[in-house]
């Protein structure tokens, strides 16, 4: 995986568009007749729509076993995340499947395609075959599930918007379970015996989803934090104070932040994300504070749970790839029953993208550890910005990753606490509700947050990834 990954994904989608060759053959579609040219059209017009929604990769109509295997051996050289097939109109299986033994491995989405909304008052025999698809997707779905092809459908006629975000979010989807697989994941220094629901199954996540951990050494980054010169610390400072960041800590603790700030920069070099183990003694005795002050330069590359939470990680980075929204690492702080309101928000290390434009973002000591660590710590504190949240929890339940989403709303006003960032955040079903459905579905105490009202979106990644998935509604 790309140490540098764009946010969000621009999925490829290689695009088969089939009709059938019987219809040449017994004179029903000419390659010169009215029907052809319709048929045509349409394809391009299709491919054309879906360009605002992923980059389809397509090269014309197919209606021959030989046709369909060129263009599939064409697209297995151009890196495509998936496939989507629609017969234009009906087609022979031999056809579909000529394509499809050239891209085995590829997750295929079957659109069900009609090319317009509705029937006319009568429909002429030649214009219904032109919109005969129908048949085809409802043959092909038993083939493929007794050749236990893993496919999902969709189905909508042409220039529908809401059809085209459907194959979109599929597409994305497909596109982050391609990227996931090679990601590395990286635990400084071991997993949090404290908080035991945030443990995986090592080897299940690397056979299920291609992700590998890497576990980290305390000493390396604490001699990389010693070796920081200077000039780099005054350039540091300066980037954080030309940012808006008012600094609340003294010389000595703000330099020994920073430090460590850049020694994990380092340390996170080709990691798509960092679960750290913040609250284990060794890294105090061996650091002398929590690292928590936010360096943008490893926020743009690489996401950062606390405690070690491996799944949590892998959560906001797959959220990151989808949506193109910074991830923010909370708990439940408190609740507020009348208003069906929580307080979310945590200890450690935040991507300050995320502060509130209307507060300034803060740095202030360790709350946690400034009466027992060497250092008082630097931590940047700030309220995250209002608008409409996605809430996911994501544990390993023995056998998979689950997921548990929901949406709420982050609220304006001032602060609602100090010493950690936070936000104070009104959900779409009643907190008491929230607490029950998610203690009996057995979670954990971390739920990331992401800017915007994606809970639709995640059906279709959970599908793609393999991840089990529950939403609150």
């Amino acid at each position: 995986m790309s140490a540098e990954p764009a946010f969000p994904v621009r999925p490829r989608l290689g695009v088969l568009f089939f009709t059938s060759g019987w219809f040449r053959e017994v004179g029903l579609q000419d390659p010169a007749s009215d029907t052809s040219a319709r048929v045509e059209a349409v394809a391009r017009r299709a491919a054309a729509d879906l360009a605002a929604y992923c980059e389809p990769v397509f090269s014309g109509v197919l209606f021959s076993v030989g046709e369909a295997r060129a263009a599939a051996r064409r697209l297995a050289e151009q890196e495509v995340d998936g496939l989507l097939v629609s017969p234009l109109m009906w087609c022979e299986d031999q056809i579909v499947r000529a394509a499809l033994s050239e891209l085995p491995s590829l997750p295929l989405l079957l659109w069900t395609f009609s090319p317009e909304a509705s029937l006319p008052r009568f429909l002429p025999f030649q214009r219904m075959i032109q919109g005969s698809g129908a048949v085809c997707t409802l043959q092909l779905s038993g083939m493929l599930k007794r050749e236990q092809r893993w496919f999902r459908s969709v189905a909508g006629p042409l220039g529908e918007e809401l059809t085209y975000r459907r194959i979109g979010a599929w597409a994305r989807a497909m596109a982050v379970a391609r990227r996931l697989r090679g990601l590395r994941i990286g635990v400084l220094p071991f997993r949090c015996d404290q908080m035991s629901a945030t443990y995986v199954d090592e080897f299940e996540l690397r056979r299920l989803y291609g992700v590998e951990l890497a576990y980290l050494e305390l000493e390396r980054v604490r001699r990389d934090a010693a070796q920081v010169g200077g000039e780099e610390l005054a350039a540091f400072r300066r980037e954080l104070e030309s940012g808006g960041a008012r600094i609340r800590v003294d010389q000595r603790n703000l330099e020994e932040g920073l430090r460590y700030a850049l020694a994990l920069e380092k340390a996170a070099e080709g990691l798509g994300v960092l679960a750290m183990n913040d609250v284990i003694p060794e890294m105090h005795s061996s650091f002398g504070l929590r690292p928590c002050l936010c360096n943008p330069r490893l926020s743009e590359r690489t996401v950062v749970s606390m405690e070690a939470d491996v799944a949590a990680g892998l959560a906001m980075q797959a959220l990151r790839l989808a949506t193109g929204e910074r991830p923010f690492y909370t708990e439940v702080f408190g609740a507020d029953y009348p208003a069906d309101a929580l307080l979310l928000g945590h200890a450690g290390y935040h991507d300050a993208a995320n502060a509130d434009p209307g507060h300034p973002i803060e740095i202030v000591s360790d709350v946690e550890y400034e009466n027992t660590d060497r250092f008082s710590g630097a931590v940047s504190f700030f309220k995250y910005r209002p608008g409409p949240v996605t809430l996911v929890n994501s544990v390993w339940d023995g056998e998979r990753l689950k997921w548990m989403g929901l949406e709420g709303e982050s609220l304006k006003g001032p602060p609602k606490m100090d010493g950690n960032s936070h936000l104070l955040c009104a959900l779409k079903v009643p907190v008491a509700e929230f607490f029950r459905r998610s203690v009996e579905s057995g979670v954990s105490q971390h739920w990331i947050v992401v800017h915007g009202h994606c809970l639709a979106e995640l059906e279709p990644l959970c599908e793609a990834v393999g991840i089990r998935l529950f939403s609150l509604r």
